[in-house]
């Protein structure tokens, strides 16, 4: 009798520790997997971030500037309301009276703090302000003058120019059927570089005309997704 309830008891034991062994080996796979399935998704939503992030949100046009007759180039919107903006273009400048055309590049930073809606399509933004740097390709443009001139004799650089500017703009939001676009900015730039202003500075004499540029410009907003 008492060697029957040994074996009974033995074997309850026995039940329950394989019981228990599953239960805990369904619990941790269970576990990990759901560890692993929260870990994936969170790379994935860090992944489809990162690659929307390098994705431009804009394509940009724009006739003069100092940046060339026409440039063009891609940007990026940001901020709580996209006010700022990252932009990288390309110009050509004609050859005039030059042996050849200059390709430009140009890196912008624009600031819109305003937009103010008119109606369900048109909105205004009173001010667009920023800065640019722009440098122009060729052997003929020097950061540094070269040894053929006499010490001193250029103080500034010949390729590299640094820009502000200030400006308005228009917006036109392209209805909902459009599948890649979302709006159309046209701006206006009114603009004046490192050189030009000390020129000013220098000479008072000189009227705006002198140190100041007008540039327009065209902005296609890509559609978030």
């Amino acid at each position: 009798m008492k060697s029957s309830l040994f074996n009974a008891k033995f074997f309850t034991l026995i039940f329950l520790l394989l019981f228990m062994s599953g239960f805990a080996s369904t619990y941790v796979k269970d576990t990990v997997y759901l560890d692993s399935t929260a870990l994936v998704e969170k790379k994935t939503r860090q992944l489809k971030k990162a690659s929307f992030t390098l994705v431009p949100s804009n394509f940009v046009t724009q006739f003069a500037g100092s940046i060339g007759l026409i440039s063009v180039g891609a940007g990026w919107d940001y901020g709580r309301k996209d006010q700022w903006a990252t932009e990288f273009m390309a110009g050509i400048v004609p050859r005039y009276d030059t042996d050849r055309a200059k390709v430009t590049l140009t890196l912008r930073q624009t600031y819109t703090p305003w937009s103010i809606s008119l109606n369900k399509r048109f909105a205004y933004q009173p001010l667009r302000t920023g800065l640019y740097i722009n440098t122009m390709i060729g052997d003929q443009f020097w950061f540094d003058a070269p040894e053929k001139y006499p010490s001193n004799y250029y103080t500034f650089s010949t390729k590299l120019r640094f820009n502000a500017f200030i400006g308005q703009g228009i917006e036109y939001k392209i209805p909902s059927f459009s599948s890649y676009f979302e709006g159309i900015k046209f701006f206006y730039d009114i603009h004046t570089n490192d050189l030009m202003l000390i020129s000013r500075i220098q000479n008072s004499y000189l009227k705006a005309q002198d140190y100041l540029g007008l540039s327009l410009g065209l902005k296609l907003q890509i559609r978030r997704r």
